[in-house]
Parts: structure tokens; sequence; C-alpha cells
């Protein structure tokens, strides 16, 4: 699945991990290579900003899904689609089904917009397994973060207690499962400087 960048064949890279796990930090701290770094959180954020995927998610999640000035209210989304009910669930597969295939064709863009002194294309995705999009790598790495780490993450840079961590990971494949999935683990219990 390298890309062609000129007459040079890019790896296309994909970061797997739990959530907490620092797969951005990790790659950010790469020193040496130049990176080309597709982040689909950061896609599936800047969707949300569009008013057509806002349309569509308030046509089916409701009104008040969307906050006064007239974004999608992440935080309501959030407890609407991880409910730990078959609600939550079929809300879960309904925002994917809006999501998915608008992230999926915008990293299909990015991938054609590779700058030539690339040395790796590096694909950051939540669920990148779930969604499929690990066909588009050639290798995949995980992020290997310790629980108690990855729940003070959380608590410290988005306010989740350790309920709403385990209700969000249990949305996603078991750790166990991505890890067997990758060709290496990337060992990030220290600290950056580490």
């Amino acid at each position: 699945m390298n890309r062609p960048v000129g007459s040079r064949k890019i790896p296309v890279i994909g970061i797997l991990g739990g959530i907490g796990s620092g797969k951005s930090s990790v790659v950010r701290g790469v020193t040496g290579l130049k990176l080309f770094i597709i982040d689909a959180d950061k896609i599936g954020h800047e969707l949300l900003a569009r008013s057509s995927v806002r349309d569509r998610i308030a046509n089916e999640f409701g009104a008040n899904v969307i906050s006064v000035d007239g974004q999608v209210d992440r935080g309501q989304l959030g407890r609407i689609v991880f409910a730990e009910t078959e609600d939550g669930a079929h809300a879960r597969r309904q925002l994917e089904e809006i999501l998915h295939p608008a992230i999926r064709s915008e990293i299909t863009t990015k991938l054609k917009t590779i700058p030539d002194d690339t040395d790796a294309i590096v694909l950051d995705a939540a669920l990148l397994l779930e969604a499929g999009w690990d066909s588009q790598c050639d290798r995949l790495i995980f992020v290997d973060t310790p629980q108690h780490l990855r729940q003070e993450r959380v608590k410290s840079n988005r306010g989740w207690s350790a309920e709403e961590l385990a209700r969000r990971e249990a949305a996603q494949w078991d750790l166990r499962r991505k890890r067997d999935a990758a060709d290496g683990v990337v060992d990030n219990s220290g600290t950056p400087d580490q």
C-alpha cells in the first residue's frame, strides 16, 4: 500500500492504542524523519463544523445536540452515543454511518497530497481497525500504555472519570485485539523525556 510520491514509494504507518495512550504524542516525538501525519480524530472534529454534517446529526439525534452557537455539542452527542444501552449502540452506529465515509474520503484526499520530501505517512485514528482504515496501511504500531496512566491522562486532559473511559473503550476493539493486530509495539509508560 506504499504511496507513490514522485519516483519513491512512501510507507503508511497506522497508529493503534487505547484512549489516552498517547498515540499522537508518540508520533510527535519521532525525530529524524519527515512525517506526513493524518489525524482522523481532527478530521472528524472538522467535519462536525460543516453545515451538511451538522444538519444530518441534528436530524438523526435531535436539536438538543446543537449548542446555542450552532455547533455540534460534542458532550451531549457523546452522552447519547456512549450510553450503555442498545439505544447508545444504535446511535453510535448511526453517527459512524454519517462520519466514517466522509473521514475515509478526507484520508484518501490527503494521501494524494503528500509532499515530495516525506519519509513516512502516519495515520492516527482511534477507530483505525474498527473502521477498516488499516487497509490503507503498510504497518501497524501499537502504543502500549498502562491503564492507570491512560486514566490519569483522560482525567487531566478531558475531565473523564474511570467510568467514562471504560464506557468509551467498550465501544472499541479491546486492547489485546489491537495489540495482536500490530506489527510492532511502542512502550509509552514513561515521561516524554524518556
